[in-house]
């Protein structure tokens, strides 16, 4: 036995030699108790070592984890278990990219025609024309005159040629005469749709002649301010008679535009075509 052992051993055989125990010990007593005492301090050895070794794994675990996480943020590869590896291997990474299923667009063809750029013509051509006006015709010199009273080859508004002057009042047109001669009477023209007018009224043939107050156009727009070559342009047979220019206007009428200092039309009246009231 031990120093301890020996002292313990000692200590128990003199408490159980002593008479003041009410109950006699086994004779076996001493050896038993010290026998239990030497397996509780082995247990106690081996429990001081497990927890040694507990704490020296755990240590080394710390290590290799802080190792590994070092490795991570300084980008070196730190090589798996071959178990790990071959598991790894085996199933597919989640962070592979999908194959790529959208096809190529086809390039643009190298022998494609060069579209040239558009000419002015194009530009003029393409362009809406603006309200109110037009182009010349071929001939013309000035646009086309839209403005005044519309004059056309079969008379003014509801002054039209051939009509009575029964048939005017029936339309509610005002007569005033102005003066008569050789058988023609001249009205000065009033009422509702018909713009200020002269008319002439032959008794056998009705109205012969009708011409606006103030600015006047015909459907071919030829009007106040429109050239001689316009009137020709737009009237091929025009004849120059007296300061005017007689055109003719269809089967049984004629334009007279009277002409300014300058040879600019003026005024415009229509005509019919035989007549003895009008030279």
């Amino acid at each position: 036995m031990t120093g301890p052992e020996d002292e313990l051993d000692q200590r128990l055989r003199t408490l159980f030699a002593d008479e003041r125990l009410a109950v006699e010990p086994a004779d076996d007593a001493t050896s038993v108790i010290v026998a239990g005492v030497a397996r509780r301090r082995r247990h106690r050895r081996m429990l001081n070592a497990a927890a040694g070794v507990v704490c020296v794994l755990t240590i080394g675990a710390g290590g290799l984890v802080a190792f590994q996480l070092r490795a991570h943020d300084t980008g070196v590869a730190v090589s798996a278990p071959p178990a790990a590896a071959s598991g790894a291997s085996a199933a597919p990474t989640s962070s592979s990219p999908p194959p790529s299923t959208t096809s190529k667009e086809p390039e643009p063809s190298s022998s494609a025609v060069a579209v040239p750029p558009p000419s002015a013509e194009m530009h003029s051509s393409l362009e809406p024309p603006k309200p109110g006006t037009s182009k010349p015709s071929p001939g013309r010199t000035t646009v086309p005159t839209l403005s005044g009273a519309l004059v056309t080859a079969s008379g003014l508004g509801a002054v039209q040629l051939g009509m009575s002057e029964q048939q005017l009042a029936d339309k509610g047109i005002t007569l005033t005469q102005v003066k008569e001669s050789s058988g023609c009477k001249y009205y000065d023209v009033t009422g509702a749709g018909v713009p200020a007018a002269t008319a002439v009224v032959s008794s056998g043939k009705g109205v012969v002649a009708v011409k606006p107050v103030g600015a006047a156009h015909t459907p071919e727009g030829v009007g106040d301010g429109s050239t001689k070559g316009d009137v020709a342009a737009a009237y091929p047979g025009t004849s120059e008679a007296s300061g005017a220019l007689v055109s003719p206007a269809g089967d049984q009428g004629t334009y007279r535009f009277t002409l300014s200092s300058n040879g600019a039309v003026q005024s415009v009246e229509v005509r019919t075509a035989t007549q003895s009231c009008l030279n």
